[in-house]
């Protein structure tokens, strides 16, 4: 074996152009092999080192909301054998520890707005020497008091608004409101927070040609601090296709004085619009409401008309004209 470590030696310094004798190649060797065995030697001794440990929070009061930032990992000095160490310097880090936060002792630390607590890492000492190894011997934990900042958990019930933006084929058109099932949700947390909150949003998104029945679930938007009963809700939206239809509708005058009489020219408007065809036969005249206004008189020879109600299913009303001209007369 040292015949076959010497030959390969000798042929390396070859390749490197470097003359040495065989007395210099097997103090090379020797050198070599006494090194391993002294670097074998000092991983049996213990030694003491700085280490990080990811940390992770599990099962706060069910009544109670954290409102604090708790730290994502200890700083902790550990003594263990160096071939411990070395394995923990080779792969760099730990699996993340746990801290189940309804088994640890918590203390009353004071109580202003917040509920504020504490609880002494130095008592995670065992628990965590489990998680890690049992080879390694905690020495000292940073930071080593864990506060906790805790507001009373309300609950509350509100209403779901679509952020979506459905874009109907080519003749078709969105038939009435978009739908959510469930429609309202019940949301919690602390109560500055929730107290603010008078509903939760859809995820915002485009859904371009439609031309059928919508009926898929949407994401909620989340709010930071905030728990919801439901992450998803089912968005449905009513598509068909679309006609035109027209209505002669009789033009009302408002606030005439009861002195006076105004006729106008024309006394009808027509309204065009566009309506689904299962809703075509539903739309009729009296149904809308078009008025001009006898106070507009006064500073012009026509007056504007304007549609103060229509159907809430109809789309894209126009109707003409758009003004009339006008006579007034006194009531004899």
């Amino acid at each position: 074996m040292v015949k076959n470590i010497e030959d390969n030696i000798k042929k390396f310094l070859e390749k490197k152009n470097i003359k040495m004798d065989r007395k210099l190649i097997v103090f090379l060797f020797f050198f070599l092999l006494s090194t391993i065995f002294w670097f074998l030697n000092q991983l049996e001794d213990e030694y003491v080192t700085e280490i990080s440990l990811p940390v992770h929070y599990s099962d706060f009061p069910n009544d109670k909301i954290l409102v604090n930032e708790l730290p994502d990992h200890f700083d902790m000095r550990v003594r263990a054998f160096g071939y411990k160490l070395l394995e923990y310097k080779i792969s760099n880090k730990f699996l993340p520890y746990t801290v189940n936060v309804n088994s640890i002792t918590l203390r009353m630390h004071s109580k202003s707005s917040y509920a504020k607590f504490f609880s002494l890492t130095r008592l995670l000492n065992q628990d965590i020497e489990d998680h890690l190894s049992s080879e390694l011997e905690i020495v000292s934990i940073l930071p080593d008091t864990l506060f906790f900042e805790f507001a009373d958990r309300v609950f509350k019930k509100v209403p779901v608004v679509s952020k979506l933006d459905p874009v109907p084929a080519t003749q078709y058109m969105i038939r009435g409101k978009i739908q959510f099932e469930p429609d309202s949700i019940n949301i919690s947390g602390a109560n500055p927070i929730v107290d603010t909150i008078n509903s939760v949003f859809t995820e915002s998104k485009n859904i371009p040609s439609l031309n059928d029945n919508y009926d898929k679930k949407v994401d909620l938007e989340k709010i930071n601090g905030v728990s919801f009963s439901e992450k998803e809700v089912v968005a449905k939206i009513n598509v068909e296709k679309f006609t035109e239809g027209t209505q002669k509708i009789t033009l009302n005058v408002i606030n005439v004085p009861d002195s006076l009489i105004i006729r106008t020219f024309p006394k009808e408007v027509t309204v065009t619009y566009f309506v689904a065809l299962s809703d075509y036969e539903k739309v009729l005249p009296q149904l809308f409401e078009a008025v001009v206004d006898f106070n507009e008189t006064a500073s012009q020879n026509k007056l504007n008309i304007k549609i103060l109600n229509s159907p809430d299913y109809i789309k894209s009303l126009r109707y003409n004209p758009q003004s009339v001209e006008y006579i007034i007369e006194r009531k004899e």
